[in-house]
């Protein structure tokens, strides 16, 4: 079994209204691209795996069908300077399978720095 990482909520109010704030002033589009798609499903304070992610991009973009091959190429992509964005990876072994399950997350270059 796999736990997500925490996150305290302190550190999800101040990622939530990072991403509100650059929301409102237009840095996150709400263009139909798949970058952007992958930006909106992506951004904010909690963990998600690839699977996570294509399953919610299949709730909020029905038919698109964004795979998690795409979706690890696209996270690839986001760019500080152009979008304002770093993506932070984080690791956990699974206890079952001694796996290690990948986990994804977009925020403001003021809430998580470069990593």
């Amino acid at each position: 079994m796999v736990i997500k990482p925490l996150v305290s909520n302190g550190e999800r109010v101040g990622i939530n209204n990072g991403i509100r704030s650059m929301r409102f002033a237009g840095r996150i589009s709400d263009a139909n691209s798949q970058l952007n798609r992958v930006i909106n499903a992506a951004s904010g304070a909690d963990w998600r795996t690839l699977r996570d992610l294509e399953k919610l991009l299949s709730q909020m973009f029905p038919g698109e069908g964004d795979t998690q091959a795409a979706i690890s190429a696209r996270l690839r992509e986001v760019n500080p300077v152009r979008h304002g964005l770093v993506k932070q990876v984080r690791t956990v072994r699974n206890e079952d399978s001694g796996k290690r399950v990948w986990f994804y997350r977009l925020v403001p270059t003021t809430q998580g720095g470069m990593q």
